[in-house]
């Protein structure tokens, strides 16, 4: 094999390259079909394969390959934010777009500092986040991240940002259990906005349901109620980052309204070009917006991609789609169906630990013991064998990442497949999943 010149993230592996998608499955040069159980990462949600997307690229794009976004706007960028209000929850929004979900959230917490500066509260920066979130890969982005695997070797560049404890019931950091704890983890960020100062307070943000670092947990029913109602007391903005789980993912167009709150930002990537172009967007409410139309009038933030006519026409397609398809609606029976046949499969299968999510967002933990929960030790590298066995018996998953356990290991994987997946592709990856976790099993004895 000819050497590569790709300045890999894993620089000791050989990466394989397909030739090509249809519907769920992706198929390598060889013809082989693997059926994508994970969308990507969660990114793809219409489907591999899509003429419809290239056809719309190759009469639209000649109108204008680039403008700048500073001076200049474009009728797809103006059409896509329009579309992208009338579902949201945040009522007469606007939308700033970007290229992917850490510049998305970049520009969400520039957005919250800028609020408050407009409103004369100079002196509010700080923005607190959980343990085990994840929100990018920028400085910004890692610093309100709670991966530390992530973190470490750039610690010495990361901004100071408070970190509460995540609603992690399986595995409770306060040893409590709901609902006698009362939403205690909730409560941590009074606590915390009170011991930082709230005068220094910016934003909260938080993945309305947990990603890759612990893969699809779903707070408890009043979890966020409680948030909104301490950010309101404190004059704290609420930052929902739907990078992941938004855009239809859990039976939703947002998560968020799985609970009765209203954020004041919101950022959606991923599913936003399902993978045919980048794209991200931050989201304000009426609330911000009227901030900055009643100060200096004018962001200061961009990206040179901003609003890219190619990325944001891709985007009004995959909007169409989905629209089209009623695919935001197919989400949740097909998610509940998901839930089920995970759940009776998970009965035969002594390492499963946990099955959770929401829609067609699900996880699954691995444990060593199913009484204690203890996982893994980390050196054995199990998520990683799962996920090994499953692509070669042609089931594509996303590996979590390591310390779901509060940095102490802990395996799990992510299932978030295109939206488009039928019942009996359903049934042909949770059989080939059953396989696997056979294999792997085996392994252990």
């Amino acid at each position: 094999m000819m050497k590569s010149s790709v300045f890999y993230r894993d620089l000791n592996r050989v990466y394989e390259s397909f030739a090509g998608g249809e519907g769920c499955y992706l198929i390598d040069r060889e013809g082989r079909r693997y059926l994508d159980a994970c969308g990507g990462v969660a990114v793809n949600v219409i489907g591999h394969g899509v003429e419809r997307i290239a056809e719309a690229l190759s009469k639209g794009i000649g109108a204008a390959s680039y403008v700048y976004g500073a001076a200049f706007s474009s009728t797809y960028q103006e059409e896509l934010a329009r579309k992208l209000v009338s579902v949201s929850p945040l009522g007469d929004a606007k939308v700033f777009f970007s290229s992917g979900g850490s510049e998305a959230n970049e520009g969400a917490i520039k957005m919250a500092r800028q609020y408050h500066v407009e409103r004369g509260e100079i002196g509010r920066w700080k923005v607190i986040s959980r343990w085990l979130g994840y929100h990018g890969n920028t400085m910004a982005t890692l610093s309100v991240s709670g991966r530390p695997s992530w973190r470490t070797i750039y610690d010495p560049y990361l901004m100071r940002s408070p970190k509460i404890d995540p609603p992690y019931c399986l595995r409770c950091p306060l040893g409590m259990v709901y609902p006698r704890c009362g939403l205690a983890c909730a409560d941590e960020l009074e606590r915390t906005i009170l011991m930082e100062g709230p005068e220094t307070v910016s934003a909260f943000i938080a993945e309305p349901i947990l990603g890759t670092s612990v893969s699809a947990v779903v707070p408890v029913p009043g979890y966020y109620e409680r948030i909104r109602e301490i950010c309101d007391r404190y004059g704290v903005l609420f930052i929902a980052d739907e990078v992941l789980c938004g855009y239809g993912r859990t039976g939703k167009v947002f998560a968020i309204e799985h609970w009765d709150v209203q954020p004041d930002i919101i950022t959606i990537g991923k599913g936003l070009g399902s993978g045919y172009a980048p794209l991200a967007a931050t989201m304000a409410s009426e609330k911000v917006v009227e901030a900055f139309e009643q100060g200096s009038g004018r962001f200061v933030h961009g990206f040179t991609f901003s609003g890219l006519p190619a990325s944001c026409l891709v985007g009004n397609e995959v909007f169409d789609i989905i629209s089209d398809q009623g695919l935001f609606e197919r989400v949740e029976p097909m998610g509940e169906y998901l839930a089920s046949v995970l759940r009776h499969m998970a009965e035969s299968h002594k390492i499963v630990g946990d099955v959770r999510g929401l829609g067609l967002l699900a996880g699954i933990e691995f444990v060593a013991d199913q009484e204690s929960l203890e996982p893994f030790p980390e050196q054995m590298g199990l998520t990683e064998r799962v996920v090994r066995v499953a692509e070669e018996k042609g089931l594509l998953l996303r590996q979590g990442t390591s310390g779901s356990n509060f940095n102490q290991g802990g395996d799990h994987v992510q299932i978030s497949p295109p939206y488009v997946i039928s019942e009996a592709e359903i049934d042909e990856m949770v059989d080939l999943l059953d396989q696997t976790l056979t294999d792997v099993e085996e392994e252990l004895l």
